[in-house]
């Protein structure tokens, strides 16, 4: 008796795809782990005894609250990113969209903002989006990013410079310009692309989908103030004063230390331009807890809901097992 060759062939050609799967499973486990680990050495370079000022039972709670409000403005930053994506062209869903960011937040740990990008070429090919297009993502969002950073930033002037005013009318107006005329961030993104000799934007994303962007991430810059703004409360700091003074220092420090590609998200670059704001308001000492506060809070928030969007995401929806 002659057997099926179909069964044959199904019998001999199934272990290799399983193979395959459990080598990108292995894979994909390693790379996560490796993340976590400079992550676990960012923090690691902190010094932690100056957060003895905010350990009252009164002031983690503060500090709870700043892990989720900094949660709120990943999940911001991230819709902003996939709109970016959407404009641009590639349909991406929200689910396939959140584990690709996220994934870029954890790669932000490596020393290198190479990583960020790599990560997000591979994954958004595997979802449709072409590399070309991933790249120009990054760029524009970037860019954004500083932007709107810069802009949200200038809220901090008045409680450092003095002339409330006028600083609030700068920090309005080139939100202002970018939202009614959003083509300048592509026009910006080329001339960037020309100065540090980078292949330009081959396509120029629709306005609609820049100004929901441009909004997205102002926003996540605002509530990621609101994180820092709840640990100084919790260290002391009066409320009212510190709340415009670290909306904008917290966006212009994290801005630094974007730009500053040679450490991990910004370590140290950021703390140091927070120390020099938060100073206005609270003792050196206070001040420092506040800084490694923040970062405390802002690196578990991101590390915990990575992890919660790769374990939801893992298996995509319409997959039943054999």
């Amino acid at each position: 008796m002659t057997a099926d060759p179909s069964t044959v062939r199904g019998v001999v050609a199934a272990p290799g795809p399983r193979r395959r799967r459990g080598l990108r499973r292995v894979l994909t486990g390693a790379g996560a782990a490796v993340l976590l680990v400079f992550a676990w050495y960012a923090l690691g370079d902190l010094d932690w005894s100056v957060l003895t000022a905010v350990a009252d039972p009164g002031d983690l709670v503060l500090l709870g609250a700043a892990f989720a409000v900094n949660a709120l403005g990943l999940a911001l930053a991230m819709l902003a990113w996939r709109a970016l994506v959407v404009a641009l062209g590639s349909p991406l869903d929200v689910r396939t969209g959140a584990r690709i960011y996220f994934v870029g937040v954890l790669a932000k740990f490596v020393p290198g903002r190479v990583w960020t990008l790599a990560a997000n070429i591979r994954m958004g090919q595997a979802a449709g989006v072409p590399p070309a297009r991933m790249a120009t993502v990054y760029l524009l969002i970037t860019l954004t990013a500083v932007l709107t950073g810069v802009a949200v930033g200038l809220v901090a002037a008045p409680a450092v410079l003095g002339g409330a005013g006028l600083w609030t009318a700068l920090a309005v107006v080139p939100l202002a310009v970018l939202l009614a005329r959003p083509g300048l961030v592509h026009r910006v993104a080329v001339a960037a692309a020309r100065v540090l000799r980078r292949p330009a934007p081959q396509r120029e994303a629709d306005a609609a989908g820049i100004r929901r962007t441009i909004v997205g991430q102002a926003l996540s810059w605002v509530v990621a103030g609101v994180q820092l703004w709840l640990v100084a409360v919790a260290a002391g700091a009066p409320p009212l004063r510190a709340l415009p003074l670290c909306l904008g220092a917290f966006s212009l420090a994290a801005v630094a230390g974007t730009l500053v590609v040679v450490v991990p998200d910004g370590l140290g670059v950021r703390e140091a331009i927070l120390m020099g704001a938060l100073a206005a308001l609270l003792p050196l000492p206070a001040a420092g807890a506040v800084v490694v506060g923040s970062r405390l809070v802002c690196t578990l928030s991101e590390v915990a809901c990575a992890g919660a969007v790769l374990l939801a995401t893992g298996i995509p929806r319409g997959r039943r097992s054999r």
